[in-house]
Protein backbone atom coordinates (compact mmCIF):
# COMPACT_ATOMS: atom_id res chain seq x y z
CA UNK A 1 0.00 0.00 0.00
CA UNK A 2 1.32 3.59 -0.95
CA UNK A 3 1.64 5.26 2.31
CA UNK A 4 1.40 8.61 -0.05
CA UNK A 5 -1.21 11.04 0.65
CA UNK A 6 -2.45 12.22 -3.40
CA UNK A 7 -4.80 14.11 -4.55
CA UNK A 8 -5.86 13.45 -8.03
CA UNK A 9 -2.14 11.20 -8.27
CA UNK A 10 -0.37 14.62 -7.23
CA UNK A 11 1.88 14.38 -4.89
CA UNK A 12 1.66 16.52 -1.63
CA UNK A 13 5.30 18.04 -0.76
CA UNK A 14 4.38 17.80 3.10
CA UNK A 15 4.53 14.24 2.19
CA UNK A 16 8.04 13.84 1.25
CA UNK A 17 10.51 13.61 3.81
CA UNK A 18 13.85 12.08 3.94
CA UNK A 19 12.59 8.45 5.03
CA UNK A 20 9.97 8.54 2.05
CA UNK A 21 12.91 9.43 -0.41
CA UNK A 22 14.96 6.65 0.96
CA UNK A 23 11.90 4.13 0.91
CA UNK A 24 11.30 5.21 -2.79
CA UNK A 25 14.91 4.04 -3.80
CA UNK A 26 14.44 0.94 -2.00
CA UNK A 27 12.25 0.12 -4.88
CA UNK A 28 15.23 0.75 -7.29
CA UNK A 29 18.49 0.18 -5.40
CA UNK A 30 17.93 -3.14 -4.18
CA UNK A 31 20.71 -2.96 -1.64
CA UNK A 32 19.30 -0.48 1.34
CA UNK A 33 22.58 1.12 2.23
CA UNK A 34 22.67 2.09 -1.22
CA UNK A 35 19.22 3.63 -1.32
CA UNK A 36 20.40 5.65 2.23
CA UNK A 37 23.46 6.88 0.45
CA UNK A 38 21.80 8.15 -2.62
CA UNK A 39 18.89 9.45 -0.49
CA UNK A 40 21.23 11.22 1.14
CA UNK A 41 23.07 12.70 -1.91
CA UNK A 42 19.84 13.50 -3.44
CA UNK A 43 18.50 15.47 -0.44
CA UNK A 44 22.53 17.32 -0.62
CA UNK A 45 21.70 18.06 -4.20
CA UNK A 46 18.04 19.75 -3.40
CA UNK A 47 19.69 21.74 -0.84
CA UNK A 48 22.58 23.58 -3.01
CA UNK A 49 21.40 23.28 -6.18
CA UNK A 50 21.43 26.87 -7.50
CA UNK A 51 18.35 26.47 -10.01
CA UNK A 52 16.19 23.82 -11.67
CA UNK A 53 18.14 23.28 -14.64
CA UNK A 54 21.05 22.35 -12.24
CA UNK A 55 19.20 20.48 -10.35
CA UNK A 56 17.94 18.32 -13.14
CA UNK A 57 21.04 18.04 -13.90
CA UNK A 58 22.64 16.69 -11.39
CA UNK A 59 19.92 14.45 -10.24
CA UNK A 60 19.89 13.13 -13.58
CA UNK A 61 23.81 12.04 -13.58
CA UNK A 62 23.35 10.96 -9.82
CA UNK A 63 20.15 8.43 -10.76
CA UNK A 64 21.06 7.72 -13.67
CA UNK A 65 18.30 8.40 -15.88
Amino acid sequence: SDDLVRTDKILQPHTIDAFWLERKLTEIYSNVTDAKIKAEEVLSILKTASNNHELENKLIILLGF
